[in-house]
């Protein structure tokens, strides 16, 4: 007979042993972005790029930095034999938890992905008295310009109200 509240047995042990496949592959990949992200730290370690880091991320056999701004990558170019010597004595030290989690790479790169940033317009003071009231003749026949005009005066006298 089946259990009231639960699944049969058999249906509950396979269920437990799936999740427990689960949390092994979510685990396995939890240690390689461990590794991978402390062989790439420990290359740039102490170095104005460290405040400029992301992540990074291993794409076939290349080890790529993630930046936040452009002036990463020309630093990143000019200390890059720096930055491997590095990487190679982490690696020196931490071999096996490398190759465990499968972080092992062949060459190194950088790409930036800059934020955005949101410029908003700043309402500036006027420096000047408004000398017009607003109160003038349009003596344009051009439509558009009449337009423009009217905007003009329309503008001159919510400024001053």
């Amino acid at each position: 007979m089946l259990p009231m509240w639960g699944l049969a047995p058999r249906c509950d042990e396979s269920l437990r042993k799936m999740q427990n496949d689960e949390m092994k592959i979510l685990a396995n990949g939890m240690e390689r972005h461990r590794a991978i992200q402390a062989i790439a730290e420990a290359g740039i370690d102490s170095m104005p790029l460290y405040d400029l880091f992301r992540y990074a991320k291993i794409k076939g056999h290349t080890l790529f930095f993630v930046f936040k701004a452009d002036a990463a990558r020309f630093e990143f170019k000019h200390q890059k034999e720096r930055i491997l010597e590095r990487m190679r004595a982490y690696y020196a030290l931490h071999k096996e938890r490398l190759k465990k989690a499968n972080a092992l790479f062949k060459d190194i790169a950088c790409v930036v992905i800059a934020e955005v940033q949101k410029i908003e317009a700043k309402k500036e003071p006027l420096l000047y008295k408004e000398r017009s009231s607003g109160n003038f003749t349009i003596g344009c026949s051009d439509p558009k310009l009449r337009a423009l005009f009217e905007n003009i005066q329309q503008t001159i006298k919510t400024k001053l109200s």
